[in-house]
């Protein structure tokens, strides 16, 4: 019996990310025809601003987590690694003219490398989360946490 309801809650996440990623696509044709080529935001500052907040608000609990040795890293890496993957793209994309060069700069020797590595740790931290919980003995295996260094 419970292997049935698994299987059929597992069919309808499929069914529904699946709508979802065909209704996505829809809509940003949709928006790529539709959209201006220019546009005068109102709220630009607060745009990124709050882009900027996100990634310091994640990077923090990703201190937080690796401090804590916590498994919550995996939550907080991927969520900054996927911002500054998002304010890469809006430094490049939406540079007047002049300042294309320094988005794509920062871009590549800040942003995306710094993206890269936090992946690289929400990955590993993943692993390690797996290995951990599906051994034989579980967690008996490792020392307390104080004693071993991190994503042992």
């Amino acid at each position: 019996m419970k292997e049935r309801t698994v299987k059929a809650v597992r069919w309808s996440l499929l069914r529904l990310l699946t709508l979802g990623a065909l209704g996505e696509m829809l809509w940003t044709i949709y928006v790529g025809e539709e959209l201006p080529r220019h546009y005068v935001a109102d709220h630009w500052d607060i745009a990124w601003v709050g882009l900027d907040a996100a990634q310091v608000i994640m990077l923090s609990g990703a201190a937080w987590a690796a401090w804590r040795r916590s498994t919550l890293i995996v939550y907080f890496a991927s969520v900054s690694s996927t911002l500054l993957v998002i304010d890469a793209w809006f430094d490049v994309t939406t540079a007047r003219r002049g300042d294309v060069f320094q988005g794509i700069v920062l871009a590549g020797v800040v942003e995306l490398p710094s993206a890269i590595v936090l992946a690289w740790v929400a990955l590993r931290a993943l692993r390690h989360t797996a290995l951990v919980s599906s051994s034989p003995v579980g967690l008996e295996r490792y020392p307390p946490l104080e004693d071993r260094e991190p994503f042992d």
